[in-house]
């Protein structure tokens, strides 16, 4: 049944940032934030968590089920998959490493791993970092969807990207969000750090930000976390029941997206990153500078969406039928995660969701 559903279900590690960013205007009649979540669960999700966090106040609520098969109720502690949020980790680490001097922005793909792509030369670190490279996303690639619990190697996965033409447009003209750029900058990384690419995120974001609940885990998921579903699906109409896929691993995601947390490490991490607690100002500045990506904007590993009280900063991403989303101000000082489980959404569902999102961020604690 699960390769079945891998024929026609499109699996990525990519944000869902046009998906949930363009919220309509909120007015006196929405309704309070316990009925926004109901709705969630009543519209089709097994399960939903919010938390909100203003100032010292938190918020926390979960509907539905963690793991339906075994009735285990959300929690909004849960673990789960973030997919796509994992980038701005891999960025900041990136660009931590860059602080230390231990590689340049500047440095081309070609300068730290020699014959790996082609126009290597002309890529850069930054190139990556903003998604400008002009690489073929790998998990477009129909070998994947079709061999997805493989134990693909990074480079492997590069193999992919590669087979298929590159953008156009030469490096660093405009952005074409691809999951290849992050596979090649944590490639980078493990030169660069001269360390494997899982114990540098541990030894130089996690353990020093406390987050003990996070971990970078691109195989199966071990112990209590929310499991994700996948629904299967004909141009983008959600055709049939959704399925667990928690016992599938992960390894197809690695630096794109193979990053376990919960809502309270993630908000952690990115009031830590915001507030200049993680890089420098010179290099958060860097990171913060934005280029137009559609209807969004984008920077280093981070990402500008609209809303309807005003811009939010952060990333969101979609991994094995489990959404995540996080959204903060520019200065951390109200952050948003939610976390949904199961994808694609139907129209009903996709409309409960932005609601919920756009009202509990808006709305506060």
């Amino acid at each position: 049944m699960r390769r079945l559903l891998a024929a026609v279900v499109i699996l990525v590690a990519a944000p869902l940032l046009a998906l949930f960013g363009c919220a309509a205007s909120r007015n006196a009649d929405e309704p309070e934030l316990g009925t926004l979540l109901d709705r969630v669960v009543a519209a089709g999700a097994p399960g939903v968590l919010v938390v909100v966090r203003e100032h010292g106040n938190v918020r926390m609520e979960a509907r539905g089920f963690a793991d339906r098969g075994r009735s285990s109720r959300m929690r909004a502690d849960e673990r789960f998959r973030i997919g796509s949020v994992t980038k701005t980790f891999v960025a900041t680490l990136v660009l931590r490493l860059a602080e230390d001097g231990a590689l340049g922005l500047d440095d081309t793909v070609e300068r730290w791993l020699p014959g790996l792509i082609p126009r290597g030369q002309a890529i850069t670190v930054r190139h990556l970092l903003a998604h400008t490279a002009g690489l073929f996303d790998y998990v477009d690639d129909d070998r994947l969807i079709g061999d997805r619990e493989r134990r693909w190697t990074p480079r492997e996965l590069v193999s992919l990207a590669i087979a298929h033409d590159p953008e156009r447009s030469p490096p660093g003209r405009s952005f074409a969000y691809s999951s290849t750029n992050y596979i090649v900058l944590g490639l980078i990384a493990e030169k660069a750090g001269s360390a494997p690419l899982g114990r540098q995120l541990r030894e130089r974001l996690f353990e020093p930000l406390g987050l003990r609940s996070t971990s970078f885990v691109p195989g199966v998921i071990r112990g209590r976390h929310v499991h994700g579903h996948l629904a299967p699906s004909r141009q983008g109409i959600v055709t049939g029941p959704p399925v667990d896929t928690s016992d599938e691993p992960a390894w197809w995601t690695w630096a794109a997206g193979g990053i376990v947390s919960t809502a309270d490490d993630l908000q952690r991490f990115f009031a830590a990153l915001l507030q200049g607690r993680v890089l420098g100002p010179a290099l958060l500045r860097e990171m913060e500078t934005l280029v137009p990506a559609g209807r969004l904007r984008y920077g280093l590993g981070i990402a500008t969406v609209p809303t309807s009280c005003g811009p939010a900063w952060g990333h969101s991403g979609n991994v094995q039928g489990t959404i995540a989303v996080a959204w903060n101000t520019r200065d951390a000082s109200r952050q948003l995660v939610l976390a949904v489980n199961v994808y694609p959404l139907s129209a009903e569902l996709d409309k409960a969701v932005r609601r919920l999102q756009d009202a509990a961020f808006c709305s506060g604690p």
